[in-house]
Protein backbone atom coordinates (compact mmCIF):
# COMPACT_ATOMS: atom_id res chain seq x y z
CA UNK A 1 0.00 0.00 0.00
CA UNK A 2 3.01 2.77 0.48
CA UNK A 3 4.25 2.05 -2.93
CA UNK A 4 0.82 2.39 -4.29
CA UNK A 5 0.54 5.61 -2.19
CA UNK A 6 3.67 6.56 -3.60
CA UNK A 7 3.11 5.64 -7.27
CA UNK A 8 -0.51 7.17 -6.86
CA UNK A 9 1.05 10.73 -5.54
CA UNK A 10 3.71 10.84 -8.05
CA UNK A 11 1.31 10.29 -10.96
CA UNK A 12 -1.82 11.03 -10.24
CA UNK A 13 -3.38 7.60 -11.25
CA UNK A 14 -6.13 5.80 -10.17
CA UNK A 15 -5.28 3.08 -6.90
CA UNK A 16 -6.41 0.34 -9.17
CA UNK A 17 -4.11 1.61 -12.16
CA UNK A 18 -1.22 1.88 -9.61
CA UNK A 19 -1.47 -1.54 -8.10
CA UNK A 20 -1.09 -3.24 -11.60
CA UNK A 21 1.34 -1.03 -13.02
CA UNK A 22 3.38 -2.28 -9.69
CA UNK A 23 2.11 -5.95 -10.14
CA UNK A 24 3.09 -5.57 -13.76
CA UNK A 25 6.70 -4.48 -12.83
CA UNK A 26 7.62 -6.31 -9.77
CA UNK A 27 7.30 -3.24 -7.63
CA UNK A 28 9.52 -0.87 -9.24
CA UNK A 29 8.40 2.50 -8.78
CA UNK A 30 10.72 3.65 -12.34
CA UNK A 31 9.55 0.98 -13.85
CA UNK A 32 5.98 1.37 -12.96
CA UNK A 33 6.02 5.23 -13.66
CA UNK A 34 6.96 4.34 -17.53
CA UNK A 35 4.37 1.36 -17.57
CA UNK A 36 1.53 3.89 -16.74
CA UNK A 37 3.10 6.58 -19.26
CA UNK A 38 3.01 4.14 -22.24
CA UNK A 39 -0.45 3.44 -21.04
CA UNK A 40 -1.38 6.84 -20.79
CA UNK A 41 -0.47 7.44 -24.41
CA UNK A 42 -2.67 5.55 -25.33
CA UNK A 43 -5.56 7.06 -23.14
CA UNK A 44 -3.93 10.47 -23.98
CA UNK A 45 -4.46 9.74 -27.89
CA UNK A 46 -7.98 9.13 -27.21
CA UNK A 47 -8.69 12.28 -26.16
CA UNK A 48 -6.71 14.24 -28.78
CA UNK A 49 -9.53 14.28 -31.03
CA UNK A 50 -11.87 15.74 -28.58
CA UNK A 51 -12.95 19.46 -28.96
CA UNK A 52 -11.21 22.06 -26.51
CA UNK A 53 -13.15 25.13 -26.05
CA UNK A 54 -11.76 26.36 -23.21
CA UNK A 55 -8.47 27.23 -21.49
CA UNK A 56 -5.91 30.05 -20.33
CA UNK A 57 -3.77 32.32 -21.61
CA UNK A 58 -0.74 32.13 -19.61
CA UNK A 59 1.84 35.10 -18.84
CA UNK A 60 5.59 34.31 -17.24
CA UNK A 61 7.25 37.15 -15.54
CA UNK A 62 5.03 40.16 -17.14
CA UNK A 63 5.19 41.91 -14.03
CA UNK A 64 8.73 43.24 -16.00
CA UNK A 65 7.20 44.80 -18.49
CA UNK A 66 10.25 44.93 -20.45
CA UNK A 67 10.50 40.98 -21.02
CA UNK A 68 8.25 38.08 -20.86
CA UNK A 69 6.27 35.39 -22.44
CA UNK A 70 2.55 34.95 -23.22
CA UNK A 71 1.27 31.32 -23.99
CA UNK A 72 -1.99 30.33 -24.91
CA UNK A 73 -3.34 26.89 -23.86
CA UNK A 74 -6.69 24.98 -24.20
CA UNK A 75 -8.70 21.84 -22.85
CA UNK A 76 -11.90 20.99 -22.90
CA UNK A 77 -13.97 22.22 -20.17
CA UNK A 78 -13.84 25.79 -17.89
CA UNK A 79 -13.73 23.03 -14.75
CA UNK A 80 -9.98 21.87 -15.70
CA UNK A 81 -9.24 25.83 -17.00
CA UNK A 82 -9.37 26.22 -13.24
CA UNK A 83 -7.75 23.03 -11.96
CA UNK A 84 -4.61 23.92 -10.37
CA UNK A 85 -2.39 20.91 -12.04
CA UNK A 86 -3.25 22.49 -15.53
CA UNK A 87 -3.09 26.41 -14.28
CA UNK A 88 0.47 24.67 -12.35
CA UNK A 89 1.30 23.64 -15.78
CA UNK A 90 0.60 26.71 -17.85
CA UNK A 91 3.12 28.74 -16.00
CA UNK A 92 5.59 25.93 -15.70
CA UNK A 93 5.51 25.82 -19.65
CA UNK A 94 5.29 29.68 -20.19
CA UNK A 95 8.52 29.46 -18.17
CA UNK A 96 10.26 27.09 -19.68
CA UNK A 97 9.31 28.80 -23.33
CA UNK A 98 10.50 32.09 -21.39
CA UNK A 99 13.92 30.87 -20.67
CA UNK A 100 14.72 28.81 -23.98
CA UNK A 101 16.93 30.73 -26.16
CA UNK A 102 16.57 28.24 -29.00
CA UNK A 103 13.41 28.55 -30.54
CA UNK A 104 11.59 31.23 -32.08
CA UNK A 105 10.39 34.82 -30.64
CA UNK A 106 6.44 33.00 -31.69
CA UNK A 107 5.24 30.48 -32.80
CA UNK A 108 2.73 26.81 -31.65
CA UNK A 109 3.01 24.05 -30.40
CA UNK A 110 5.13 22.73 -33.35
CA UNK A 111 8.04 25.03 -32.47
CA UNK A 112 7.92 23.82 -29.06
CA UNK A 113 9.16 20.30 -30.98
CA UNK A 114 12.43 20.05 -28.88
CA UNK A 115 11.09 21.90 -25.42
CA UNK A 116 11.96 20.03 -22.06
CA UNK A 117 10.48 20.61 -18.88
CA UNK A 118 11.97 19.21 -15.99
CA UNK A 119 14.39 17.22 -18.04
CA UNK A 120 10.90 15.68 -19.04
CA UNK A 121 10.23 16.11 -23.26
CA UNK A 122 6.82 18.61 -23.86
CA UNK A 123 5.22 15.63 -25.44
CA UNK A 124 5.53 13.27 -22.28
CA UNK A 125 4.23 16.33 -19.91
CA UNK A 126 1.33 16.83 -22.17
CA UNK A 127 0.77 12.96 -21.89
CA UNK A 128 0.81 12.90 -17.98
CA UNK A 129 -1.11 15.76 -17.79
CA UNK A 130 -3.75 14.35 -20.07
CA UNK A 131 -3.76 10.96 -18.31
CA UNK A 132 -4.14 12.59 -14.88
CA UNK A 133 -7.45 15.15 -15.69
CA UNK A 134 -8.87 13.47 -17.91
CA UNK A 135 -9.04 16.18 -21.35
CA UNK A 136 -7.54 16.46 -24.11
CA UNK A 137 -5.19 19.58 -23.62
CA UNK A 138 -3.69 21.30 -26.66
CA UNK A 139 -1.04 24.19 -26.59
CA UNK A 140 -2.47 26.92 -29.62
CA UNK A 141 0.56 29.52 -29.58
CA UNK A 142 3.31 31.53 -28.38
CA UNK A 143 4.91 34.47 -28.33
CA UNK A 144 8.04 36.28 -26.58
CA UNK A 145 8.03 39.76 -25.75
CA UNK A 146 11.45 41.51 -25.44
CA UNK A 147 12.49 45.37 -26.13
CA UNK A 148 15.06 48.16 -24.79
CA UNK A 149 13.32 51.09 -26.19
CA UNK A 150 9.66 50.02 -25.52
CA UNK A 151 7.74 49.19 -22.41
CA UNK A 152 4.64 46.84 -22.75
CA UNK A 153 1.78 47.25 -20.49
CA UNK A 154 -0.44 44.49 -19.92
CA UNK A 155 -3.57 43.42 -18.57
CA UNK A 156 -5.22 40.11 -17.59
CA UNK A 157 -9.45 40.13 -17.60
CA UNK A 158 -10.77 38.17 -15.10
CA UNK A 159 -8.29 36.20 -13.66
CA UNK A 160 -8.05 32.64 -12.52
CA UNK A 161 -4.72 33.43 -10.85
CA UNK A 162 -1.78 36.03 -10.98
CA UNK A 163 -0.75 35.14 -14.41
CA UNK A 164 -3.61 33.06 -15.98
CA UNK A 165 -7.26 34.47 -17.82
CA UNK A 166 -9.32 34.17 -20.68
CA UNK A 167 -9.15 37.85 -22.20
CA UNK A 168 -5.61 39.33 -21.60
CA UNK A 169 -4.13 42.15 -24.26
CA UNK A 170 -0.69 43.58 -24.97
CA UNK A 171 -0.32 46.86 -25.66
CA UNK A 172 3.67 48.02 -26.77
CA UNK A 173 4.11 51.39 -26.01
CA UNK A 174 7.35 53.27 -27.37
CA UNK A 175 9.32 55.97 -25.51
CA UNK A 176 12.55 57.85 -25.33
CA UNK A 177 12.60 57.48 -21.39
CA UNK A 178 11.99 53.55 -20.43
CA UNK A 179 12.62 54.25 -16.89
CA UNK A 180 10.98 56.93 -16.67
CA UNK A 181 7.46 55.20 -18.37
CA UNK A 182 8.31 51.95 -15.83
CA UNK A 183 6.94 54.39 -13.64
CA UNK A 184 3.71 55.19 -15.78
CA UNK A 185 2.60 51.15 -16.07
CA UNK A 186 -0.29 52.20 -13.51
CA UNK A 187 -1.77 54.89 -15.49
CA UNK A 188 -0.94 53.50 -18.78
CA UNK A 189 -2.79 50.11 -17.57
CA UNK A 190 -5.89 51.58 -18.82
CA UNK A 191 -5.33 51.81 -22.17
CA UNK A 192 -4.40 47.64 -22.27
CA UNK A 193 -7.79 47.22 -20.71
CA UNK A 194 -9.33 49.40 -23.61
CA UNK A 195 -8.04 46.68 -25.81
CA UNK A 196 -9.69 43.77 -23.69
CA UNK A 197 -12.79 45.42 -23.63
CA UNK A 198 -12.85 47.44 -26.94
CA UNK A 199 -11.55 44.92 -28.88
CA UNK A 200 -10.61 47.72 -31.41
CA UNK A 201 -9.52 46.24 -35.47
CA UNK A 202 -6.58 48.60 -35.20
CA UNK A 203 -4.38 51.29 -33.87
CA UNK A 204 -5.14 54.09 -36.15
CA UNK A 205 -6.30 53.78 -39.52
CA UNK A 206 -2.82 52.94 -41.64
CA UNK A 207 -3.80 49.94 -39.53
CA UNK A 208 -6.54 48.31 -40.60
CA UNK A 209 -6.86 46.38 -43.77
CA UNK A 210 -8.12 48.67 -46.83
CA UNK A 211 -10.51 45.97 -47.70
CA UNK A 212 -12.45 46.14 -44.19
CA UNK A 213 -12.91 50.22 -45.19
CA UNK A 214 -13.87 49.72 -48.64
CA UNK A 215 -16.51 47.10 -47.38
CA UNK A 216 -18.04 49.86 -45.16
CA UNK A 217 -17.85 52.29 -47.75
CA UNK A 218 -19.98 50.11 -49.82
CA UNK A 219 -22.73 49.28 -47.12
CA UNK A 220 -22.49 53.64 -46.83
CA UNK A 221 -23.25 53.64 -50.25
CA UNK A 222 -26.11 51.41 -50.36
CA UNK A 223 -27.98 53.03 -47.14
CA UNK A 224 -28.32 56.05 -49.41
CA UNK A 225 -30.75 55.53 -52.78
CA UNK A 226 -32.42 59.22 -51.22
CA UNK A 227 -29.51 60.83 -51.11
CA UNK A 228 -27.98 63.70 -54.22
CA UNK A 229 -25.05 62.33 -55.69
CA UNK A 230 -23.81 66.17 -54.18
CA UNK A 231 -23.91 65.05 -50.57
CA UNK A 232 -22.52 61.72 -50.90
CA UNK A 233 -18.69 62.35 -51.05
CA UNK A 234 -19.35 64.42 -47.91
CA UNK A 235 -22.02 61.80 -46.03
CA UNK A 236 -19.33 59.04 -46.98
CA UNK A 237 -16.73 61.21 -45.42
CA UNK A 238 -18.10 61.49 -42.23
CA UNK A 239 -19.54 58.14 -41.76
CA UNK A 240 -16.12 56.67 -42.30
CA UNK A 241 -14.50 58.70 -39.94
CA UNK A 242 -17.03 57.85 -37.08
CA UNK A 243 -16.00 54.07 -38.08
CA UNK A 244 -12.79 54.54 -38.05
CA UNK A 245 -13.37 56.44 -34.07
CA UNK A 246 -15.07 53.53 -32.64
CA UNK A 247 -12.86 50.88 -34.34
CA UNK A 248 -9.38 52.09 -33.96
CA UNK A 249 -7.78 52.12 -30.23
CA UNK A 250 -6.43 55.90 -30.46
CA UNK A 251 -9.99 57.09 -32.11
CA UNK A 252 -11.79 55.11 -29.81
CA UNK A 253 -12.96 56.91 -26.14
CA UNK A 254 -11.26 56.14 -23.15
CA UNK A 255 -13.31 53.17 -21.35
CA UNK A 256 -12.71 55.21 -17.87
CA UNK A 257 -13.32 58.97 -19.20
CA UNK A 258 -15.52 59.10 -22.59
CA UNK A 259 -14.92 62.39 -23.10
CA UNK A 260 -10.97 61.60 -24.09
CA UNK A 261 -10.12 59.67 -26.41
CA UNK A 262 -7.29 56.90 -25.77
CA UNK A 263 -5.11 59.31 -28.77
CA UNK A 264 -5.42 62.63 -26.32
CA UNK A 265 -5.23 60.19 -23.06
CA UNK A 266 -1.64 59.55 -23.95
CA UNK A 267 -0.64 62.82 -25.23
CA UNK A 268 -1.82 64.31 -22.34
CA UNK A 269 0.39 61.88 -20.15
CA UNK A 270 3.48 62.41 -22.13
CA UNK A 271 2.65 66.32 -22.06
CA UNK A 272 2.66 66.17 -18.32
CA UNK A 273 5.81 63.57 -17.90
CA UNK A 274 7.69 65.33 -20.51
CA UNK A 275 8.37 62.33 -22.39
CA UNK A 276 7.62 60.46 -25.91
CA UNK A 277 5.45 57.82 -25.66
CA UNK A 278 4.03 56.38 -28.86
CA UNK A 279 1.77 53.26 -29.22
CA UNK A 280 3.43 50.58 -31.87
CA UNK A 281 1.54 47.07 -31.19
CA UNK A 282 -1.25 45.79 -29.71
CA UNK A 283 -2.43 42.31 -29.29
CA UNK A 284 -5.65 40.33 -27.54
CA UNK A 285 -5.56 36.90 -26.60
CA UNK A 286 -9.05 35.35 -26.31
CA UNK A 287 -9.94 31.81 -25.35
Amino acid sequence: MELIKKLRDSTGSGIVDCKKALSENNNDLEASVKWLREKGILKAQKKQDRETNEGVVSFYNNSSNTNFTVCKIKCETDFVAKNNDFLNFAEILSRAIHENKDISHHGTDQDLAGLTINQQSLSDCLTDLITKIGENIQIVSYKKYSSEKSIFVTYLHNKYNSSCSKIASVVEISTDNTDLALKLVDELKVIAMQISAMKPMGIDENSINSKILEDEKDIILKQMNNVPDNKKDQIIKGKLNKFLKENTLLGQALITDPKKSVSSFLSEISKNNNISLNIETMDLYTI
